[in-house]
């Protein structure tokens, strides 16, 4: 099973020549290249969202703005029509996380996480999980992945399967937010970062600013429970004559259940 988290930048103004209409078909060739079976996508507006479902006619994409507007940005799932797919949902990391657009005071906007359960194999099931967490507050950033993982676990505890979590976590390695993850301080379900096949990707950027720089800041992140085995890991730094997708690298993992 091939797996992607993608930050693929909002369409902001002050871009200038990073444009979303400028960069739209690069990150579309790369969608298609790499033939993911599932894709976190993360800053996703409106007219972005109409451009890859138009584009992208082997996905089914699930999801929905973290406001009323409809114009607002989105965490979307990209699910390979080969796939069956159970169920899915939005909820806000907020203390009602069934009420749209709702937030915490200090986060800088609504944060929201979109989850799908599919049909991985026959008889097997995953559930997917793909967040953008708040770029401001590390407050805000403990407080959305606790509150995701408490309705993770709420799902999980009425049929407990395989778990992915993905996204723009907003945090280092070694930041508090993420070693805390990963030694279970948030969760009984044991994760795994896809990283962790390779710990030299850490020191990788995830955010390369359309520049195509290699070190430094890395906060994108694929975690994947137990029953999955790691096979493959990479930072996709992919660009067509220098121009890139997105101020974002993919995470790319292959896995596949034990």
């Amino acid at each position: 099973m091939k797996i992607m988290t993608f930050n693929l930048r909002c369409d902001f103004i002050l871009d200038f020549n990073n444009r979303w209409d400028v960069r739209k078909d690069i990150a579309v060739d790369l969608i298609k290249s790499y033939k993911c079976d599932c894709i976190g996508v993360q800053e996703v507006t409106k007219k972005m969202h109409d451009y890859l479902y138009d584009r992208l006619e082997n996905y089914n994409i699930v999801g929905m703005p973290r406001s009323k507007k409809v114009s607002d940005e989105r965490n979307d799932i990209l699910i390979s029509k080969q796939y069956e797919i159970e169920e899915y949902k939005t909820f806000w990391l907020s203390d009602t996380p069934e009420k749209i657009g709702s937030s915490k005071w200090y986060s800088l906007y609504p944060r929201i996480c979109t989850t799908a359960v599919i049909n991985v194999e026959k008889g097997k099931k995953a559930r997917v999980c793909n967040s953008h967490l708040d770029c401001f507050l590390p407050q805000a950033r403990e407080y959305g992945l606790k509150k995701l993982i408490e309705v993770i676990k709420k799902e999980q505890e009425k049929e407990e399967m395989p778990l992915i979590i993905m996204g723009d976590f907003n945090a280092t390695p070694n930041s508090k937010l993420i070693q805390n993850f990963r030694n279970g301080v948030y969760t009984d379900k044991k994760m795994v970062a896809v990283q962790d096949f390779n710990a030299s990707i850490y020191r990788e950027r995830t955010r390369g600013n359309f520049k195509g720089r290699k070190r430094g800041l890395h906060i994108d992140y694929i975690f994947v429970s137990e029953e999955f085995e790691i096979l493959h890991a990479e930072i996709i730094k992919y660009n067509q004559n220098g121009r890139y997708p997105s101020d974002h690298y993919p995470v790319f993992a292959e896995i596949k259940l034990k």
